[in-house]
């Protein structure tokens, strides 16, 4: 709890990791340093919820999630994806746990393992101090993180949506504003809001980053919180990465 808020962490961990080769565990088990990379995503938050700051930690599971059930025990609740639809169709799962409850949630990925304590404790001071329903951390760097969306904002500056790279066109592809996938949204409207995404003709998906549109749509509130180091927003996605993480990690 922070501000007499509630506060939930939903770590989205039930993806195959097919671009890493996963065949016989989940991509969070995948060890960097020594560890899962589950464990480094989860330990921040953690570090929160013993002090006092979240309430819940809730992972999506779905492909040989029992392998990160095992692993993690008690330091988190579970819930199953169990057909892989999405980023959106993920957070879903955790509905009947905590929809309609008055909180800030943070969304995070389980292939996100250098998002520190003060990082989230940035965003959620950033949703408080601005009352925004939709939160949302972005990195500006024209040569890295090339396979983000890309945020779309209008002649005032306003947000509008984000494109991912897979829908965007050759302009927007340009464009050096790239959202982490790191979350904080109102609790209630969140819920409400991801039955509103449609899936995504390409990908047969729901993706999360929809939800901005929604936002946008709605006239909701929504700002965006600058990482202020750039390698934490450094997810995995391919060996190339996992490598990446093992020497950023190793140099702190």
């Amino acid at each position: 709890m922070k501000n007499g808020k509630k506060i939930f962490a939903i770590v989205m961990a039930g993806g195959k990791g097919t671009r890493i080769g996963a065949t016989d565990k989940p991509k969070g088990m995948f060890e960097v340093s020594g560890r899962p990379l589950i464990h480094w995503a989860i330990e921040p938050l953690e570090q929160l919820k013993n002090d006092g700051v979240i309430d819940r930690i809730i992972t999506v599971v779905g492909f040989q999630g029992d392998k990160i059930v095992d692993y993690l025990g008690q330091r988190s609740e579970f819930v199953w994806q169990d057909q892989q639809l999405g980023t959106a169709h993920a957070v879903r799962q955790a509905e009947n746990l905590i929809a309609g409850e008055d909180a800030l949630t943070i969304i995070t990925n389980g292939d996100h393992p250098l998002y520190t304590k003060e990082t989230y404790v940035s965003a959620l001071d950033n949703s408080f101090s601005n009352e925004a329903v939709v939160n949302f951390s972005v990195a500006n760097d024209p040569e890295r993180f090339d396979d983000y969306g890309r945020v779309i904002r209008g002649e005032d500056g306003e947000i509008l949506k984000v494109v991912e790279l897979k829908n965007a066109s050759d302009e927007q592809r340009k464009i050096p504003e790239r959202n982490i996938n790191l979350y904080v949204i109102d609790n209630k409207w969140l819920f409400g809001a991801l039955g509103r995404i449609n899936m995504n003709p390409l990908k047969q998906e729901y993706y999360l980053t929809d939800i901005i549109e929604v936002a946008s749509e709605e006239g909701a509130k929504i700002i965006t919180t600058q990482i202020e180091n750039l390698d934490e927003a450094q997810g995995v996605n391919t060996p190339e990465d996992l490598q990446m993480v093992e020497k950023i990690l190793l140099s702190k």
